[in-house]
C-alpha cells in the first residue's frame, strides 16, 4: 500500500501568485502566523544563497476551514469556485513571512501597539560581505548601503532605470538583478496531501508540529466546525462571549468548558473525552452552540448572585460551570428551592474534595448523572467524594494559596457575606487582577504575619499563613492603613471613623467584642474563626430539609445595574453637599419614565452604584414626616408631578431589607403609550439604552415609538 505523497516544487512567484489567488491558504491554527523582521531576513538570506529552508506541506481539499483573511492590509480572496484549496500544514510562518516581505507589509500583532514594517528588510549592497561576516538580506539598521527587499523581489527593467536615476551604479543594479533572479527561480520544496478528511489533516499538523506549538482541542474543533455559509467561527464566537463575561468579572474561562458541555449534551454516550469531542458532528455543534452559551451565561449569573462568587479568580475550578450549565440546558429554567440545595451541595463537595484536579472528563460524565437525580428532586449520594476538610483543625492547618481549590472554596464562603471594608463599611471591591497572587493586597492576614513572627509563640508562627487568618479587604486599606499592627491597635483606629465596624467585621465572620481580638490572642482567634468557617462548610455539604429561602431582591442587586435595574443612593439628599438637592428628584422621575418607555424594570433607592446598602435614613432626615410613610408620600408626589397621575398604576413600592437596612424598591411596568417627564415647562422623553436612562429627540422618539405603542 503506497499512499506516500510525491515531492514537488514551486517558485517564489508561483507561491505568491497562489496566495494572491486564494488557492494557497493559511489555516487559522496559530496566532503568531508571521515571523519578526530578523527571523524573516534570515529566511530570505538562506533562499538567496540557495540553502534549503524545509518543505511546505500542503493539504488539498474541497472542504473549507477557518483561515487567515488578511496579511499586512492585503485582503486574501476566497478560493475560486470549483477549485480545491491548498491549506499550509507545515510552513505557515515561513509562507506568511515570505508574503509579507513580498508586499512590504506593515503588520501589527494582536495585543501589541508596535507595527512591524517589512519594508525595513533590505538587501545589503556593501562589498566583501563574507569578510565582514554580514548577511546579504538583513534589517535596515544593519546595512550602510542597501535597497529594500521589496524592490528586489519586484525588480524589472523599469525599476532598473529608476534605480539608476536614484544614484545606484551599473554594478549595483546588475547585482540587484541577479539577486532578483535568484529569488524568482528558487525552487521551494512542497508536498501535497490529498486525503479529503480534516481529521487526517489535523493528525498530520499535530505530528509535524510536536516540536513547536501543539494544537489544543479547542483549536482543532474551531478549524473542524468553521462554516462560512452559517457565519460560524467557533474561536471568534468564544472570544466575543469572553468579552461579555469580562464585563461581569468572569475572565479567562477555559474554552474546554463549552466543548465539554456540548459533548455531554450531544454524544450518545454522554461523555466528554477528547475522542468523543473530536467525533461530534459539525451540524450538531452549530445547532446546540447558542443554547450551550446561554447555559454558561445562566450558570455564571447563578454563581454571582446565588453563591455570591463575584469574580472568576475565586472559582475553585472552571469545570464547575459544566454540571450547572448542563442543568440549565436540560431544564431550561432556574432551579427550585430543593434543587438549589442539592446543586450547591454538589458545588461544595466537588470543591472540597479536589474533584476536578485530575481525570476531569470521566468525573464529569459521572457527575451529570448526579445532576439528573437533582433535576428529578433527589439528593445524590457522594461515596466517591473524599473531603479534605473534616474539622475546624483541618481548616486551621490549611496553608493559604491562591491556586488551591480548597483555599478558593473558603474565599468563596467569605465572599458570600459580601465583606465590608473596616474603615468605610463599604463593600470590598474584588478584582481578578489583584486576586491572582497570594501577596495581593486584597488578601489581608487579620493577624499580620510580621506581627505573628515578632510576637507569636513557636506554636503560633506556623499558622500565620493559615487560610483561617485571611480576610478580603480593599487593596489600599491593607497597603496603607494596617501594615504590621496588632488587630486591637488598627481596629481601634478604624472604630474612630467607622461607627459600624462591628457590622463590618461580622461580614468577615469575626466578632469585634471577642476576647481574642481585644487581647491579641492569635491562638484563640484561630480556634474561634476556624469553628465559624467549618460551620459554614457543614451548612453547604449537609443541606437541611427545610426549604431554601430565596431572596430575589438581593440576587437582583448582586446582578448589578443594567437594562432592567438601576441603583440610586438617595431620593433627594445630596451626599456630597449634605443638603437637599431637587435635581436628584428629577433623576428619579426620568429613570422611572425610561423604564416605562422601555421594558419596565426595578429602581432601588438606598443602594449606591457599587451595590452598597445606604438605606433611607438620610432621606428621612430631609422630610417633615421623617419615616417610611413620609418617604412614600413624597416619592408619590414627585412621580405624580413629573409623570402625571394617569401612570400611577404603572409603579408600585416595596420596602425590602438589604444588608440590614431599609431600602425602597420601585417596580416599574412597561407603558402602553409614551410617558413624558414634565420639567421646567418642557416635555422630555427618556428610554433605557445600554443600561442607562437616555433622552431622545422628537425625531428619535418617533422612531422609537413605531410599533411599540
Amino acid at each position: 500500500m503506497n499512499n506516500q505523497p510525491k515531492p514537488d516544487s514551486k517558485t517564489y512567484d508561483d507561491l505568491i501568485s497562489d496566495v494572491k489567488k486564494g488557492i494557497i491558504k493559511v489555516p487559522k491554527f496559530q496566532r503568531d502566523f508571521v515571523w519578526d523582521l530578523k527571523a524573516t531576513a534570515k529566511l530570505l538570506d538562506s533562499i538567496l544563497k540557495g540553502y534549503p529552508i524545509g518543505t511546505f506541506i500542503l493539504w488539498e481539499t474541497d472542504q473549507r476551514i477557518n483561515d487567515i483573511k488578511n496579511i499586512g492590509g492585503f485582503d486574501l480572496p476566497e478560493t475560486p469556485l470549483g477549485r480545491n484549496v491548498q491549506y499550509v500544514l507545515d510552513g505557515q510562518q515561513r509562507i506568511t513571512s515570505l508574503f509579507a516581505a513580498y508586499l512590504g507589509a506593515k503588520i501589527k500583532k494582536p495585543g501589541e501597539k508596535k507595527v512591524t514594517d517589512y519594508n525595513d528588510i533590505v538587501v545589503n549592497l556593501e562589498e566583501n560581505l563574507e569578510e565582514k561576516e554580514k548577511d546579504i538580506v538583513t534589517v535596515k539598521d544593519e546595512a550602510e548601503i542597501a535597497i529594500p527587499l521589496h524592490d528586489v523581489l519586484n525588480f524589472d527593467y523599469q525599476m532598473g532605470n529608476e534605480l539608476e536615476q536614484r544614484g545606484f551604479d551599473k554594478a549595483q543594479i546588475n547585482q540587484i538583478s541577479a539577486y532578483s533572479s535568484a529569488f524568482k527561480t528558487y525552487a521551494f520544496s512542497t508536498v501535497t496531501l490529498r486525503q479529503n478528511d480534516i481529521e487526517s489533516a489535523i493528525e498530520v499538523f499535530t505530528r509535524i508540529n510536536t516540536g513547536g506549538k501543539v494544537l489544543t482541542l479547542f483549536e482543532i474543533m474551531s478549524a473542524k466546525t468553521y462554516d462560512e455559509a452559517n457565519d460560524f467561527d467557533m474561536q471568534a464566537r468564544w472570544e466575543q462571549f469572553q468579552k461579555k463575561l469580562n464585563d461581569r468579572k468572569y475572565e479567562n474561562i477555559s474554552p474546554s468548558v463549552i466543548l465539554q458541555i456540548l459533548s455531554l449534551i450531544i454524544s450518545e454516550t454522554r461523555e466528554c473525552k477528547r475522542k468523543t469531542i473530536l467525533g461530534l458532528e459539525k451540524a450538531d455543534i452549530l445547532e446546540k452552540w447558542d443554547d450551550a452559551i446561554s447555559a454558561i451565561e445562566k450558570t455564571i449569573d447563578y454563581f454571582r448572585t446565588v453563591l455570591r462568587i463575584p469574580v472568576s479568580q475565586l472559582l475553585p475550578y472552571d469545570t464547575l460551570i459544566v454540571p450547572f450549565a448542563y442543568f440549565f440546558l436540560k431544564t431550561g429554567k432556574a432551579p427550585n428551592g430543593q434543587q438549589r440545595k442539592y446543586l450547591e451541595e454538589l458545588f461544595w463537595r466537588s470543591s472540597l474534595s479536589l474533584r476536578y484536579s485530575s481525570a476531569t472528563e470521566s468525573k464529569l460524565a459521572a457527575d451529570i448523572k448526579k445532576v439528573d437525580l437533582i433535576i428529578d428532586g433527589q439528593r445524590p449520594p457522594y461515596p466517591e467524594f473524599k473531603l479534605y476538610i473534616n474539622s475546624a483543625q483541618d481548616l486551621k492547618e490549611t496553608d493559604f494559596s491562591t491556586g488551591n481549590a480548597i483555599c478558593k472554596s473558603i474565599l468563596c464562603i467569605l465572599a458570600y457575606y459580601e465583606p465590608k471594608d473596616f474603615d468605610s463599611n463599604g463593600k470590598v471591591l474584588l478584582d481578578n487582577s489583584y486576586l491572582k497572587i497570594a501577596s495581593s493586597k486584597n488578601y489581608h492576614h487579620f493577624f499580620p504575619r510580621a506581627y505573628v513572627r515578632k510576637h507569636g509563640s513557636d506554636a503560633e508562627t506556623p499558622y500565620a499563613n493559615s487560610i483561617v487568618n485571611i480576610t478580603l479587604v480593599s487593596a489600599e486599606l491593607n497597603k496603607k492603613r494596617i501594615g504590621a499592627k496588632a488587630p486591637s491597635v488598627y481596629l481601634a483606629d478604624f472604630a474612630d471613623e467607622n461607627s459600624e465596624l462591628k457590622h463590618a467585621l461580622k461580614s468577615h465572620l469575626i466578632e469585634l467584642d471577642d476576647a481574642s481580638i481585644i487581647q491579641n490572642d492569635f491562638t484563640a482567634f484561630l480556634k474561634k474563626r476556624s469553628e465559624a468557617l467549618y460551620a459554614e462548610i457543614l451548612k453547604r455539604i449537609e443541606p437541611s430539609e427545610a426549604s431554601t429561602k430565596i431572596d430575589p431582591v438581593h440576587e437582583m442587586i448582586l446582578e448589578g445595574e443594567g437594562q432592567l435595574v438601576e441603583f440610586k443612593s438617595t431620593l433627594r439628599y445630596d451626599m456630597r453637599t449634605g443638603e437637599v438637592n431637587k435635581k436628584l428628584e428629577h433623576v428619579i422621575a426620568k429613570t422611572v419614565a425610561a423604564f416605562m418607555n422601555s421594558d419596565g424594570g426595578s429602581l432601588f433607592i438606598g443602594v449606591d452604584d457599587h451595590g452598597n446598602a445606604i438605606g433611607l435614613d438620610l432621606d428621612y432626615g430631609t422630610l417633615k414626616k421623617a419615616d417610611r410613610d413620609g418617604f412614600q408620600l413624597h416619592l408619590g408626589n414627585i412621580l405624580d408631578s413629573y409623570l402625571g397621575k394617569d401612570v400611577m398604576k404603572l409603579w408600585k413600592l416595596d420596602w425590602p431589607l438589604y444588608d440590614d437596612r431599609q431600602i425602597c424598591h420601585v417596580q416599574v411596568t412597561r407603558a402602553n403609550k409614551p410617558v413624558h417627564v414634565s420639567h421646567e415647562g418642557k416635555e422630555e422623553f427618556f428610554v433605557r439604552k445600554e443600561g442607562s436612562s437616555q433622552p431622545l429627540s422628537r425625531a428619535d422618539e418617533h422612531e422609537w415609538n413605531k410599533g411599540r405603542f
